[in-house]
């Protein structure tokens, strides 16, 4: 039970650093690295977790151990359906827009 849902963490995380490593890089040419350092974070952050979004609710619902019997696929076409897909997106990007752009000021 300890690895329950251990591939798509790894997926989604995976997936968040790439996406947040392009935009940053795509920050500095369209920008021309004049974007201070806490916007950089907090806008390229933001929309990694964009992103990779339907992958984390994926991962969520795979560690919360109800769903064994569901493929990924099934997950995200039943998310969608229900209309449950964006829930909690608010506070999370709300999180990670303070938290990343504070730790692109301090590194």
């Amino acid at each position: 039970e300890v690895f329950h849902g251990l591939g798509v963490t790894v997926l989604r995380n995976a997936g968040l650093f790439c996406s947040f490593v392009t935009y940053i890089d795509f920050s500095k040419q369209l920008f021309d690295n004049q974007l201070n350092p806490f916007l950089t974070g907090a806008l390229c952050s933001n929309l990694a977790w964009l992103t990779i979004w339907p992958l984390d609710v994926i991962k969520s619902q795979r560690q919360s151990g109800l769903y064994e019997n569901y493929s990924s696929l099934q997950l995200l076409r039943d998310t969608i359906r229900s209309g449950a897909m964006f829930r909690g997106l608010i506070p999370g990007l709300a999180r990670s827009f303070f938290a990343n752009g504070c730790s692109m000021t301090a590194y």
